[in-house]
């Protein structure tokens, strides 16, 4: 957990404190399952995360992966299926920064996977002005993250994230999709292109067990990567902790200095080289999954046929700038 404060006030209204954000994320190499599982213990004015104090405390973080490029692969654990739901967004749109060119990496080149190299301290904290006991999409909330996110990609010399203009009317699970994809693209990385329903289902149940999801059984694939956070009101902030606050000096427990072997392991999910023939996504979002609180997952499969979809990279890209 990083440090605890006593009350936490959004939109006028007192949040009790401490809470905690969990992150989780799964790794599968070679078919050996490595479970990260990073627990974010309390703390006070010099919390576990380098010595930085945050209003809001936060929970474990795990990742998987699975990374067969050349065989295709069927799991053998099947995930049981129960029927997506998520609590829609409040039908605003957030004030987000102006539109940029980003900047692709050349055909061939390695993507900014491991470029970081120490965690980045979210600026502004955006942690004061979002809520972790419920879904925070709020212009205060989105605003604050998106700044933290900008800063975040200036040391990669990378342009802004900006957000679709229909951001507000997305679901918190197409929000995950979305803004995966806008971290992959910045760095010229192929675009998951669609959300498959069959792996939603299996990222809700993940959500709702707090536990990184995997692919259900008979879901071929080849590659693919899972991360799971909780008590995080948006999924933003998530994807802020996931990209840029996941290393060494964290946090994270299971990264430390003498061993690093889960160090960036959620960028590496999102940053993940897939071949693209056919990459899907699923993710899930739970509104009370975390001990009464949020938790969500995403799961990105490199796969092969014709899985059934429900929401598209293509028909969000009108909303693009």
């Amino acid at each position: 957990m990083i440090g605890a404060r006593p009350e936490l006030q959004v939109e006028g209204r007192a949040t009790a404190a401490p809470r905690r954000l969990r992150l989780g994320a799964l790794l599968v190499l070679g078919g050996v399952i490595v479970l990260v599982l990073v627990v974010l213990h309390p703390g006070g004015a010099e919390g576990a995360n380098g010595g930085r104090a945050l209003p809001r405390s936060l929970g474990p973080i795990g990742h998987v992966s699975h990374n067969s490029p050349s065989v295709l692969q069927t799991p053998t654990t099947t995930v049981p299926v129960d029927p997506p739901t998520s609590t829609p967004p409040s039908p605003v749109t957030p004030t987000v920064p102006p539109a940029a060119v980003p900047n692709p990496t050349p055909s061939g080149a390695t993507p900014a996977a491991g470029a970081l190299t120490s965690n980045i301290a979210p600026q502004p904290n955006f942690l004061q002005s979002c809520s972790g006991s419920g879904y925070d999409d709020s212009l205060t909330c989105v605003a604050a993250t998106l700044q933290a996110i900008t800063n975040g990609r200036s040391h990669e010399g990378l342009p802004p994230m900006v957000l679709p203009t229909n951001w507000g009317q997305l679901t918190p699970g197409q929000q995950i999709f979305v803004a995966t994809n806008l971290e992959r693209t910045a760095r010229g990385l192929p675009p998951l292109t669609a959300m498959a329903t069959s792996l939603d289902q299996a990222a809700l149940v993940g959500a709702r067990q707090d536990v990184d999801p995997g692919p259900p059984g008979g879901f071929p694939s080849s590659q693919w990567g899972s991360n799971w956070a909780g008590a995080v009101g948006n999924p933003l902030e998530a994807i802020y902790f996931w990209m840029y606050d996941d290393g060494t000096a964290s946090a994270n427990v299971d990264c430390t200095a003498t061993n690093q072997s889960g160090c960036w392991g959620h960028r590496e999910n999102i940053l993940m080289r897939l071949p693209c023939a056919v990459c899907v996504m699923g993710t899930g979002w739970d509104d009370t999954g975390y001990r009464g609180d949020p938790s969500m997952t995403e799961m990105l499969v490199e796969s092969s046929g014709t899985p059934a979809l429900d929401f598209t990279w293509r028909q969000e890209s009108a909303y693009l700038s």
